[in-house]
């Protein structure tokens, strides 16, 4: 991924979990189960601690502020980790000059070549980071015997060190 799209897409998303944060623990915002839930909660406009106001639009939340503002929406699934090419854009023009994005088509173009080269997945109308698979290889204690196989037949088990 392109080092620029890159660093906007960890600040969007760290952003919107901290603001997600703030509003759970200031507005009572419970996490919604998906994208219609939170279209329906019912929730409408209000003010946070720090002076953010936040605002609820369709399946999304815009949290207006001088710092750390932030207009995001809901996955299928509640997820808030989604973006876009237009989310990014708004996020990288009120960052006070951490991230130099003009247009939203070269954000575009950088979403599609990240999506081509398959660091990012497109579920629905937004992309999301690709998860890292876990490590596959076995991790043993200090001391455990091997599964067969993974030595030589031919190597003898070992003996206890004589005890002088």
């Amino acid at each position: 991924m392109h080092p620029d799209l890159q660093k906007l897409v960890a600040d969007f998303v760290a952003t919107v979990a901290q603001r997600f944060a703030q509003l759970q623990r200031e507005a009572g915002v419970v996490a919604p189960t998906s994208s219609t839930a939170w279209a329906t909660n019912g929730l409408k406009k209000g003010t946070l601690s720090d002076g953010a106001i936040y605002s609820k639009h369709g399946v999304g939340c815009l949290i207006e502020a001088p710092e750390r503002g932030v207009d995001f929406d809901f996955g299928d699934h509640g997820e808030i980790d989604g973006f876009d090419a237009w989310r990014l854009l708004q996020f990288a023009e009120i960052s006070n000059g951490r991230h130099a994005f003009g247009e939203e088509k070269t954000i575009q173009a950088l979403l599609d070549s990240a999506l081509t080269a398959g660091e990012i997945e497109k579920r629905g109308s937004l992309y999301y980071l690709q998860k890292k698979e876990p490590n596959q290889s076995i991790q043993r204690n200090a001391g455990s015997r091997p599964f067969s196989g993974d030595s030589p037949a031919s190597e003898p088990p070992s003996e206890p060190a004589p005890r002088g």
